[in-house]
């Protein structure tokens, strides 16, 4: 029997499967036609409608050119919505015309959610620990969500940062900044957790993942001691700086662990330039250090410079260096700086993962993690040798 070609009903489509690419052919015929008026500035019964000039498109819009309800419009956005396929294909097509896309603040109005992630960094921290903010950001995207940054100029206005993150409705806080108890409270109110990334807890209302200061010192006391410490000089960070606090008292409690005493602490702001500063101004002359150790990588690279090129010392026959961090230039050839390597992509998984089991309801808030940081040793320290252990008496005086 011979079909004759004509106009195609639903009836003579062979099959359910068939019936369904037949509505989708269909819905998208008719989307094309609406198209056509809606982006003319006139809806399909002839009023002005939404092809305003520079006018936001709307899930309203959308429902409009695809002859559906707005419900249906949510659902199809929606994972796991219940929608039929004929009804999403007319959704897709009206949202690719009007150049739509599903808003992210009503979806948090309706799953209490914002998807977004405040991370708190003092300027310097955002300035001198690159990959600490890209890893973060790695994380966080990975788990779905968005970082929203909050940058303040120091440790004492992280309150003020974080009462503006809070503002934002975001469902979780990370911060290398130290976050005072009010901000804490804070937080807790509103539901939101925090989770401080290498700073030291303030409230049991706060979690932490930090490096093991005490520690990886104590490694890297140990090494320079078995070359010979002779006078030492910390070069730490800006005086109310947390990270460098904690380390200068590591530095301290090993030393003084040993019978020994820093002979001399200077303060420059994290950055090449204030250590190799420093050096030239303060301690050039006969009386300088046998032993230098910063309190992060970059003031230890100008220091070794300092020594080498504008004081003429040797390093490290004449003043071994020593830094924290292990950033990408510690290991070129022409510093082979010896530090303390924190795992800063494990730092900030750990930070991410905490935060998120927290805003979930699967972990409680006031937990500590400590993470080892790992003794890099290169050619800026003195090799162990019996005859230096000499030097390693106490003849510094407490700074």
């Amino acid at each position: 029997m011979m079909r004759s070609v004509g106009k195609t009903g639903e009836n003579d489509l062979p099959s359910p499967t068939c019936r369904a690419d037949y509505a989708v052919i269909k819905a998208i015929s008719q989307m094309q036609t609406k198209s056509n008026h809606m982006t003319a500035g006139v809806t399909p019964n002839g009023k002005v409608g939404l092809a305003r000039a520079n006018a936001r498109v709307t899930s309203y819009d959308v429902a409009t050119l695809a002859g559906v309800s707005q419900s249906a419009v949510s659902r199809a956005f929606r994972d796991g919505g219940s929608i039929s396929r004929s009804t999403r294909a007319k959704v897709e097509v009206a949202a690719r015309e009007l150049g739509y896309s599903p808003s992210r603040i009503a979806r948090s109005l309706i799953s209490q959610r914002s998807r977004m992630i405040g991370v708190l960094m003092t300027e310097l921290t955002a300035r001198n620990y690159p990959d600490v903010l890209r890893f973060l950001s790695d994380e966080i995207q990975n788990a779905g969500n968005i970082m929203l940054l909050r940058t303040v100029p120091q440790d004492s206005e992280a309150a003020a940062g974080v009462a503006d993150l809070l503002a934002f409705h975001v469902d979780g806080i990370i911060s290398s900044a130290q976050v005072p108890p009010e901000a804490l409270e804070a937080s807790d109110r509103q539901g939101v957790p925090v989770v401080l990334y290498n700073r030291a807890p303030t409230s049991h209302l706060a979690s932490s993942v930090a490096c093991d200061n005490p520690l990886a010192v104590e490694a890297l006391i140990e090494h320079l001691a078995s070359g010979g410490l002779g006078r030492i000089t910390f070069v730490a960070g800006p005086e109310a700086a947390p990270a460098s606090i904690e380390r200068m008292r590591a530095v301290r409690s090993a030393l003084q662990a040993r019978g020994l005493a820093l002979d001399r602490i200077l303060h420059g702001d994290y950055s090449y330039e204030s250590g190799r500063r420093i050096i030239v101004e303060m301690l050039s002359g006969a009386n300088h250090p046998q032993t230098v150790i910063c309190a992060n990588d970059a003031m230890a690279l100008g220091v070794m410079d300092a020594c080498r090129f504008d004081i003429g010392l040797r390093v490290p026959e004449d003043v071994a260096v020593a830094g924290f961090d292990d950033i990408a230039q510690s290991g070129w050839p022409t510093y082979a700086l010896t530090t303390l390597r924190q795992p800063v992509r494990r730092m900030t998984q750990m930070s991410v993962r905490l935060l998120m089991d927290q805003v979930a309801g699967v972990a409680a808030g006031g937990e500590r993690r400590l993470m080892p940081a790992e003794l890099k040793l290169r050619t800026s320290t003195r090799q162990p040798s019996a005859a230096n252990h000499e030097q390693d008496k106490p003849d510094s005086r407490p700074a």
